[in-house]
């Protein structure tokens, strides 16, 4: 009986929520950002584009988490060092000035998101032969402290570098070299 008054109760109060009215609405930096991550390639099958992706991102030293070619999905992630000289001399001068032990950046671990679905042509229809590719970077910098700080990448000069491997690489994966 009580389980049953406690899902009214919890029925009752979840109807006097209400969204704020622009909670869904794309901000004019959200669509830099996804104009920034996103790219049309022509000319070459959904399963090439990941395979040239896939390609790239080993380049870069990344590591392969998941692939699901039915979905054109990729994960991949790298851990690299964050210890940075600045900060740790700025905690060196608080300690010294008996301003106490400061968090410093430990290791970082750089997730990668990248997603091929075709392009609609006018009236819907999909294209067999043209695809968009996005891509996202991400970190979650460890520090000293246990604490962690996670962030969206969105450094031009990132995606236009990956981009442009990824437009050789599907080169050649549409030419089988």
């Amino acid at each position: 009986m009580r389980k049953l008054i406690a899902l009214v109760f919890v029925l009752a109060l979840s109807g006097c929520v209400t969204v704020p009215e622009n909670t869904f609405s794309v901000t004019s930096a959200q669509l830099e950002q996804r104009q920034l991550s996103t790219r049309r390639f022509e000319g070459i099958s959904e399963t090439d584009i990941l395979i040239a992706s896939s390609n790239v991102l080993q380049d870069l030293g990344f590591n392969l988490e998941n692939s699901e070619s039915k979905v054109g999905l990729l994960t991949a992630r790298k851990d690299r060092d964050a210890t940075n000289a600045g900060e740790i001399a700025v905690a060196i001068l608080v300690a010294a000035l008996g301003g106490g032990n400061m968090a410093i950046s430990k290791d970082q671990t750089i997730r990668v998101s990248l997603v091929v679905r075709p392009e609609l042509y006018e009236g819907g229809v999909l294209a067999e032969d043209r695809h968009l590719v996005r891509v996202t970077f991400q970190r979650v910098i460890r520090r000293s402290d246990g604490s962690a700080i996670a962030q969206t990448l969105d450094d031009p000069e990132l995606y236009t570098e990956f981009f442009e491997q990824l437009s050789k690489s599907v080169f050649l994966e549409a030419q089988k070299v």
